[in-house]
């Protein structure tokens, strides 16, 4: 069982694209008015407690915080619970965790600390509200308000925050699948977000104590699945749900794509490297907006047109689900342990019906990486810049953005290591050409070709040595 894990909803639609591929398809209080839920699904506040008996749950937040010093920091925490699945339901058996996460964007440098247990062992919670206990970590609360408090004992940093959410939880997929997910044939979840609440509270730092305002993040997921075991097949009622809802994912994003022009020229970049796997990303924009993204890294996709979820709410009730958007890598990390590439500074562009939504990612921290066997997390924070233009608007962006990729295992890739094939094209009237690269790390060798017709003949070929092997 991984316990690098963040949240349900990223491993959920990495599933579900992998199918659709083989199928072919005490502080003092906030008075600021929060705003009422009038999303089309409803939203009953008796979620925000625990879902047990399930496979899976997890509460987590982000926050950025600008400290009464003027220093800028990040927190995070997430609480975690796994339960061991059968066709008979749960045995009881599994493991849980507590994860809090620092980062101060002043230095870079980050403060990472897991304690990982049995469950339930330290791990308390409640049914109809959010009430967490995990050691001293505490988190408490009931739409719209919470409390947190979290302690790393490791890096002598403790945390106290009091949150109020001004925008409306927001279902994953509710669009394509009215918010129910399938972890592949496993079974079912959900998964809400609130992408912006107000914070105020206090950090202990090596003893030295600061208040604090900000903005933050919060999740709630919850699946009755098989966590490790995505693909096992429970019940033939359990099959035919998650095939239906399967297809109505799949359908949703071929109706996204097709009221679009494509902007680029045919290309495609693939790479052992996304074949599972996520990144997901909170951005909290100056001008009040919020956008939460999320792509499933399958079908080994790395840039160019790629599954990718945008969700851009302008005033917290209202939300844009975009389905079409492009990526583009401009510096990647390497990770020696797993011989793959992480994206570090990168480009992302949605699109849904006449919006357009640019936005440039640039890291200000250093990036945690977690190991579970062939898998790891990787995560840091930064600055995100951008446009958002529709017909009416042409609005320049700039906020702060925090973002989590995970690659997990898959026995193919552990045998071939990293391999990655990019074909590039150029079409008139900027010239007519085709180039191919291709990199494999077990045979330690790059080949590239190009060939070029206009503006004039051209050819290009080369063998060398592999970098970062």
């Amino acid at each position: 069982m991984s316990y690098k894990s963040k949240t349900v909803k990223k491993t959920i639609i990495s599933s579900i694209f992998v199918i659709l591929i083989l199928l072919g398809l005490n502080i003092l209080p906030i008075t600021t008015v929060h705003a009422e839920t009038t999303d089309n699904l409803p939203w009953d506040p008796k979620d925000e407690g625990d879902h047990s008996p399930c496979g899976y749950e997890i509460w987590c937040y982000h926050a950025f915080l600008t400290l009464d010093n003027g220093q800028k920091w990040d927190a995070a925490a997430s609480f975690v619970c796994f339960m061991n699945k059968t066709r008979k339901g749960y045995t009881g058996e599994g493991s849980s965790f507590c994860r809090i996460r620092h980062w101060n964007r002043q230095t870079g440098k980050f403060y990472d600390n897991i304690q990982v247990d049995k469950f339930p062992g330290p791990f308390h919670t409640t049914k109809d509200v959010m009430n967490l206990v995990y050691y001293n970590n505490t988190a408490v609360g009931k739409y719209p308000d919470y409390r947190f408090h979290c302690e790393d004992d490791k890096d002598n940093i403790v945390t106290n925050m009091q949150c109020h959410a001004i925008s409306s939880p927001c279902w994953l997929l509710k669009e394509a699948t009215k918010g129910v997910v399938p972890w592949g044939l496993s079974g079912t979840g959900r998964a809400y977000f609130i992408p912006r609440m107000q914070v105020i509270g206090n950090i202990s730092i090596n003893g030295t104590l600061y208040n604090f305002t900000g903005v933050a993040y919060l999740e709630h997921d919850f699946a009755d699945i098989d966590f490790g075991n995505p693909m096992k097949i429970y019940s033939l009622k359990d099959l035919r749900t998650n095939l239906k809802l399967i297809r109505s994912v799949g359908k949703w994003c071929v109706i996204e794509v097709s009221k679009l022009t494509f902007r680029n020229p045919p290309s495609l970049y693939i790479s052992t490297d996304y074949f599972l796997g996520w990144s997901w990303s909170w951005i909290a924009l100056d001008n009040g907006w919020s956008v939460v993204m999320f792509r499933p890294t399958v079908a080994q996709l790395v840039e160019n047109f790629v599954p990718v979820f945008l969700y851009l709410t302008k005033d917290g009730v209202n939300y844009t689900e975009i389905g079409c958007a492009y990526w583009k890598n401009i510096n990647v990390a390497y990770i020696e342990k797993l011989d793959l590439y992480i994206p570090l500074v990168f480009n992302v562009t949605g699109y849904k019906e006449d919006i357009k939504l640019d936005l440039a990612f640039s890291p200000t921290t250093d990036m945690t990486q977690a190991f579970n066997g062939g898998s790891g997390t990787f995560y840091c924070c930064g600055n995100v810049t951008g446009r958002y233009t529709d017909k009416e608007n042409n609005i320049t962006l700039k906020g702060l953005y925090s973002i989590e990729q995970t690659r997990m295992e898959f026995p193919l890739v552990k045998l071939t290591r990293h391999m990655s094939i990019d074909i590039e094209t150029t079409l008139p009237p900027k010239g007519l050409s085709i180039s191919i690269k291709r990199v494999s790390h077990l045979f330690g060798i790059e080949r590239y070709l190009k060939i070029q017709l206009r503006p004039k003949l051209d050819i290009e070929f080369y063998i060398k040595r592999a970098p970062d092997t």
